[in-house]
């Protein structure tokens, strides 16, 4: 249950929370931007919507791009489309010829920041794609790809992205913003496979996976990953688990990261820093995020209930009614609004009485069953409420009637006679009685003896008529 709400409310928490004071963190980068990884919400942003250059950082829509028409066991032959790598951008890990599957080439892309592995899986892309496998890359494959790449955008929300190459290649028409490339990690992070090869700090092994049919060029590799802030890398943060760096002289030093812990999975980006800065940059965001929020749930069932008193209660009865709300909400706080949430309890008008001065609740026609909804109770930060569930009856509670009346009288007064406080006023009465009857027994005896003294005291003999 502890993700039901979180979608649906997420966009109206950032809203609504975004009026919290945050002090300014000592970053160096341009742009930079800081957001939890399933819902969205931005919890800390530079400069967010500034148009930058992202460099390899592409990779990571490059990735998902690809993975919507190849699978990831699929064999390609590496082609001429490495030749020809623009100047600096060669990294001459691959060779034509070279047998290698598509999960290989995306750890290549995506662990050693291969420029050749984006041309030769956009090439691919898009000869599955149009089924036409006789086509070239510069020619035939650039444009489309580009265009794939900038759909995928967006639908992923990224409004403000416009893609030219796949790899990062430095053109002033290839932009993105922080809050965009934010977008695109989420769900490049939503994505096992992806997830898992970013998270790689080294990898040996070869372009066919164990894998060696007759003829077949198969190569070795031996990769460092480029990020190094995966944990044991030389910046390593504990709570990193990947992504991806990128690096041009317009673009400088770049850096896309992922983190989690204790529940909280954080995406920061920083655009335009320097060296170790992007590092240093994105230790302050993830610490900043990791120390300041946490989902916490505002709404935990049962253990919210409370107790309301009742107007004109059966005389048995307690004389108060508990209400519960039910369903667990967890939303993503920090640590300052999590302290002012307020609770605000209301109860159908229908059901409000006001008595001595105090709103007491009013016990409808046939009572209430368990269950029966009487009010809401919605909890507010800063005025503003962020969530709503209603208040249901923890119990059965019967209305007041001369029947019910009778009955507590009679109950009483029978359960008064025979219970064991009554006993001393039984022996009480019960000693009573036997003084009565002794006291009885003594005059009907004392009249016998004078009857029968009289009766002796009578001259024998003589007899008057």
């Amino acid at each position: 249950m502890r993700r039901i709400f979180l979608g649906v409310f997420a966009l109206l928490i950032c809203l609504l929370l975004t009026g919290a004071t945050i002090p300014p963190l000592p970053l160096q980068t341009e742009a930079a931007i800081l957001v939890e990884q399933t819902t969205g919400r931005v919890l800390y942003e530079r400069n967010m919507h500034r148009r930058m250059y992202p460099a390899s950082m592409t990779k990571l829509l490059t990735a998902l791009v690809v993975l919507e028409h190849l699978d990831p066991d699929d064999v390609i032959v590496v082609g001429p489309e490495i030749r020809n790598m623009p100047l600096g951008y060669a990294t001459g890990v691959h060779q034509e010829g070279e047998h290698i599957t598509v999960r290989m080439l995306l750890k290549s892309l995506l662990i050693r920041s291969g420029n050749e592995a984006a041309r030769v899986l956009a090439l691919h892309t898009i000869q599955v794609r149009n089924n036409r496998l006789n086509l070239n890359y510069m020619e035939d494959a650039k444009g489309p790809f580009s265009n794939l790449l900038n759909d995928k955008a967006r639908e992923l929300g990224a409004l403000d992205t416009r893609f030219t190459n796949p790899y990062g290649l430095h053109d002033t028409r290839h932009f993105t913003t922080a809050y965009d490339l934010a977008r695109v990690s989420r769900a490049f992070m939503d994505v096992p496979l992806l997830a898992e090869i970013v998270g790689i700090r080294l990898f040996s092994g070869d372009g066919l996976e164990g894998r060696y049919p007759g003829g077949a060029m198969v190569q070795q590799f031996n990769w460092t990953n480029t990020n190094q802030m995966l944990p044991d890398a030389p910046h390593g943060h504990p709570f990193v688990t990947g992504m991806r760096t990128g690096y041009t002289t317009p673009a400088g030093e770049c850096f896309a990261a992922s983190a989690y812990h204790n529940g909280l999975g954080l995406i920061s980006i920083v655009f335009d820093s320097a060296s170790p800065g992007r590092w240093q940059d994105t230790r302050r965001l993830l610490d900043f995020g990791f120390n300041n929020f946490a989902f916490r749930d505002i709404a935990a069932g049962e253990a919210r209930s409370h107790t309301v008193p009742l107007y004109n209660p059966r005389l048995e009865d307690d004389g108060v009614l508990t209400v519960v709300s039910q369903g667990t909400y967890t939303v993503l706080l920090s640590h300052e609004e999590f302290a002012s949430i307020e609770r605000i309890v209301t109860y159908g008008p229908a059901f409000l009485m006001e008595e001595d001065g105090e709103t007491r609740i009013l016990i409808p026609e046939g009572g209430f069953e368990t269950g029966d909804i009487v009010g809401t109770v919605a909890y507010k930060i800063n005025g503003e409420t962020i969530f709503t569930t209603n208040l249901y009856t923890a119990h059965a509670v019967l209305e007041r009637t001369f029947d019910n009346d009778m009955d507590f009288f009679i109950a009483r007064y029978l359960g008064a006679i025979f219970s064991r406080a009554a006993l001393p006023y039984w022996f009480g009465s019960l000693g009573i009685l036997f003084g009565i009857l002794g006291m009885s027994i003594a005059i009907v005896v004392s009249r016998r003896a004078r009857n029968y003294h009289r009766w002796r005291s009578t001259p024998r003999g003589k007899f008057y008529y």
